[in-house]
């Protein structure tokens, strides 16, 4: 950093800097030069393609969904807009909240060709996955027309069915890997654990909760654009809060059951998602609202456009994936001591106990291993006193199918049930509802009467919806005569033809549609227009 800084830059400066000056800036320097590579870390797609090319095609796909869900909230407007924002505040406090407190630190993700946080968030997992899942369910979901206590639960179950088949095939592929020890995560299916499904539903729910519950206190029922700083805050709470009132939930049934009486997750678990799918079947069976079961004729959009876009990418990836030749190198669940234990704070009040760290001869991840490296198990390395530094950094390989019909069993069944869930909502349900919004009219101005022939007192006059073209006489205080305001048509005089653009005239609730040539007629007398005397003697 020094000489590139005396090279390129105190070398072309028209003074000379001190040295301590030039140490003090080389070290400012550093420090921004660090904290941009913690920030961002670019990885070469190349090398990506070469290691784990399912996982490129998955980031840059996810990406380009999360574009087709902003490209809907876009086109619709309004609060859809805003619950994208908060959508994506939700993302970037979930993979935060993982870095930031140890507790929750059970995951890594793979890199990315741009990863975020010292190499701990891929950008699919920021503007990708999150607005995939949740934005589309939220969307789906109003459609349905749901009261409150409904429509979170019908959200959480959405979100969790775009969330399993994605979940089992990217643990399989390597695009994370997981806590080996953790004792929340530890039953699984297929490898992915049972706890984060009823943890996302969770969630999700809360979201659609909160982000319901403070435009309920912040906002008014028609959309005003120019309370958007009240839009701002209700997607701020709604993106943060979401994850701590979801974590309430996971705490009211998951710890008592598995935590004091040994319930296994995957009980919990599916009895949460029947508790949820109970309080959505009695809401819909209970509607009122015809909305709800209209149609709508053309339902494929851009979220149905999405769903139909990661099945497939599914069901063709379970067919023709290849894990055994996956390398996945980056950070990992660091290899230190065997048998080193950590205690975990539950919001339950329960201290648990896992390993800090991965045990590299003694582990139950059978989704990788390390055939792939070509030292066997990476070493650690030595401090220079003789303790080894715990390894974050490293390779491992994925492991072939063990039954590879189970997997595309499993993948084929999720998505196409899963899809028949989602075409009713979609094309079965009402049309995406919007909110009304509130117009705001400017006060017209009276203008001064350009003709002289007129004659007529000018009167400060405003249109209304009572009275859209004319107004009714004005008597003037000084004169004690009938005065007349200006207004906004031409007068033409008797025996004169007016050539003019076709004009509609609205009276009363009615609409006439006067010709655009067309002789003086006689108007009736609920709307004719009184002329002053001196225009009269005239």
């Amino acid at each position: 950093m020094d000489y590139l800084l005396d090279r390129y830059f105190f070398a072309n400066l028209p003074f000379e800097v001190s040295p301590e000056t030039r140490k003090d800036i080389g070290q400012r320097a550093l420090t921004m030069v660090q904290w941009a590579d913690w920030f961002c870390k670019y990885e070469n797609p190349l090398k990506l393609v070469e290691n784990n090319p399912y996982f490129l095609g998955a980031e840059l796909l996810f990406v380009f969904l999360s574009f087709l869900t902003f490209a809907h909230a876009y086109r619709h407007g309004g609060r859809y807009l805003y619950a994208w924002i908060a959508v994506t505040i939700y993302a970037f406090n979930v993979e935060s909240l993982a870095l930031s407190v140890p507790d929750l630190n059970v995951s890594w993700h793979a890199q990315g060709v741009l990863t975020f946080f010292g190499m701990r968030v891929p950008l699919y997992a920021l503007f990708g996955i999150h607005q995939m899942f949740v934005y589309t369910s939220y969307v789906l979901v109003r459609r349905m027309r749901l009261p409150w206590w409904a429509e979170g639960p019908a959200a959480g179950l959405s979100a969790v069915m775009l969330l399993i088949p994605y979940r089992i095939l990217g643990t399989k592929m390597l695009w994370w890997t997981w806590h080996d020890t953790d004792p929340t995560i530890k039953e699984r299916m297929f490898w992915v654990p049972w706890s984060s499904l009823y943890f996302y539903a969770a969630c999700v729910c809360s979201f659609v909760w909160l982000l319901r519950f403070s435009r309920h206190l912040l906002l008014e029922q028609e959309y005003d654009w120019m309370k958007f700083p009240r839009e701002i805050i209700c997607a701020f709470l709604a993106g943060v809060l979401s994850f701590w009132l979801g974590t309430v939930q996971f705490s009211l049934l998951y710890y008592p059951l598995h935590g004091f009486f040994g319930v296994h997750s995957e009980i919990t678990t599916i009895l949460f998602f029947a508790f949820y799918a109970l309080l959505v079947f009695i809401a819909d069976r209970n509607n009122s609202d015809v909305e709800s079961r209209n149609g709508v004729r053309f339902w494929f959009d851009e979220l149905s456009c999405a769903i139909a876009l990661e099945y497939i990418f599914l069901m063709v990836l379970v067919v023709i994936g290849d894990p055994l030749n996956i390398v996945s190198e980056g950070l990992h669940q660091p290899i230190g001591p065997c048998k080193e234990m950590e205690s975990v704070h539950t919001p339950a009040g329960i201290v648990l106990q896992r390993e800090k760290y991965l045990c590299a001869t003694r582990y139950d991840e059978k989704y990788f291993d390390f055939h792939c490296v070509p030292n066997g198990i990476p070493k650690q390395q030595d401090d220079g006193t003789g303790v080894l530094l715990p390894l974050e950094y490293y390779a491992l390989c994925g492991t072939d199918f063990k039954n590879r019909a189970e997997y595309i069993t499993v993948i084929w069944s999720c998505c196409i049930l899963f899809g028949i869930f989602f075409y009713q909502m979609a094309a079965c349900s009402g049309s995406t509802p919007m909110d009304p919004i509130k117009i705001r009219r400017r006060t017209p101005r009276s203008t001064a009467s350009r003709t002289p022939e007129k004659r007529t007192v000018n009167v400060p006059t405003n249109i209304t919806k009572d009275d859209p073209l004319f107004r009714e006489p004005l008597i003037s205080a000084k004169t004690d005569h009938l005065t007349t305001p200006i207004v906004c048509r031409n007068i033409v005089k008797k025996g004169e033809v007016q050539e003019e653009d076709e004009e509609e005239i609205q009276v009363i609730g009615t609409v006439k549609k006067v010709p655009s040539r067309r002789k003086q007629i006689e108007v009736p007398s609920s709307t004719r227009v009184l002329r002053s005397r001196s225009y009269q003697a005239n």
